[in-house]
């Protein structure tokens, strides 16, 4: 004999007793198990395990990607009401199937049809999406150690360094220090970061919304902002930002993205300040890792590579250690730094960018390195490490 699947249904009052009465209809197949207030308590419904199927009006404000997102994580799959013209956007976040409000029959179609999707393909809905196509733009993502190793003022000069080869966006999603719109002297007051965030909660995020949210910087550079402050970090969720990454590859040939350093402690349940961070390793093409040259970057260093080889991915790794000099590692610096990082990660190719006043001089003019006048050692030799990776980005 088939299961019966729970229901629960969130729906405007004038449409609710008539689909309720359909499904009781089908008590076969289907079983209300709840009317319930709002968005929260369909979810608290899911995560309860009394319920697999939901009903809910598709104009509801909180209906957005990530609670699609939570629902089907929890294994609960969304039928939303709503007219044809709003099918296309409530698709894009994630829902089952869209079905008109007074058609009550359609109503129960649909959640026949989700049942049965779901045991023919039970392992779609939490499998990742596909790799995007190879004629995409790059992600980079620019991560490393705690402790302020320089990432911000590499991932700009990098992506300036980039833009003069072929257009490219400049991503501010450290979620707990953002700072490129200081860095380069940029509006504080708006974050580019949150536009985009909000955008593609409400459905699918366009090329255009990318742009459209973008400071332009120069012919070739683009930026997104990020954050106005890091106590606003729960605006971003790593659905968004995989939204935003798969946007920026289709409007720019490399899209550099700047991280914060995570926890590297295993996950917990519901939303978390890494899981921006997180996203977006899971989906960059290359990973450059950024720790500070003296002896305690290159111990937190050693953690973190540890963590990246149980649970990175096969992609292209570069580390650069930053802020180099004598003073801190020896007389002999990069022989000292090949002996110390070569004790656990062996063979590994690093580069090195030496402490240079001129790195200052530059952030306070606001300007990223590889911009006109501010050449300096540090920038030649930033310039000099794009240059290895651009034959193969």
């Amino acid at each position: 004999m088939s299961a019966v699947h729970g229901v629960v249904i969130l729906a405007d009052q004038r449409y609710e007793a008539p689909i309720i009465q359909a499904i009781q209809s089908r008590a076969d197949a289907l079983a209300i198990v709840r009317r319930c207030a709002d968005l929260a308590e369909v979810i608290a419904a899911a995560r309860a395990g009394v319920a697999d199927l939901a009903v809910i009006d598709g104009a509801d404000p909180d209906l957005t990607a990530d609670a699609v997102g939570a629902l089907r994580e929890a294994g609960m799959e969304v039928v939303a009401l709503a007219q044809h013209a709003e099918r296309l956007r409530l698709s894009a976040l994630g829902v089952a199937s869209v079905a008109a409000p007074a058609s009550p029959e359609q109503v129960v179609n649909s959640l026949i049809a989700a049942t049965r999707t779901r045991r023919s393909q039970p392992a779609t809905a939490s499998s990742p999406p596909p790799p995007p196509p190879t004629s995409a733009g790059s992600v980079l993502a620019v991560w490393g150690t705690s402790g302020a190793p320089g990432r911000t003022t590499l991932a700009a000069g990098i992506a300036t360094m980039l833009a003069a080869r072929a257009p490219t966006i400049l991503i501010d999603a450290d979620t707990s220090n953002p700072t490129v719109s200081h860095l380069l002297g940029l509006p504080v007051h708006a974050s580019g970061l949150s536009v985009l965030a909000r955008a593609a909660s409400r459905g699918a995020l366009t090329p255009e919304d990318l742009v459209g949210a973008c400071a332009r910087r120069s012919e070739g550079l683009r930026i997104v902002t990020g954050l106005v402050t890091p106590h606003r970090w729960r605006e971003v969720s790593r659905t968004s930002i995989e939204a935003i990454i798969a946007a920026a590859r289709l409007c720019a040939r490399y899209s550099v993205i700047d991280l914060a350093a995570t926890s590297l402690e295993k996950a917990s349940r519901g939303a978390n300040r890494d899981d921006v961070a997180l996203g977006v390793l899971a989906r960059a093409d290359r990973l450059v890792v950024v720790a500070r040259g003296d002896i305690v970057g290159v111990n937190r260093l050693s953690f973190l590579a540890r963590w990246w080889e149980e649970h990175g991915r096969d992609i292209p790794v570069d580390v650069i250690v930053n802020r180099v000099t004598s003073d801190a590692i020896g007389p002999r610096p990069v022989a000292a730094l090949q002996a110390a990082i070569g004790a656990f990660m062996p063979g590994h190719i690093f580069h090195t960018v030496s402490e240079d006043g001129g790195v200052g001089r530059a952030s306070l003019r606001a300007k990223a390195l590889g911009e006109k006048g501010t050449g300096c050692l540090a920038a030649d030799e930033l310039e000099a490490i794009v240059a290895q990776w651009v034959p193969t980005l």
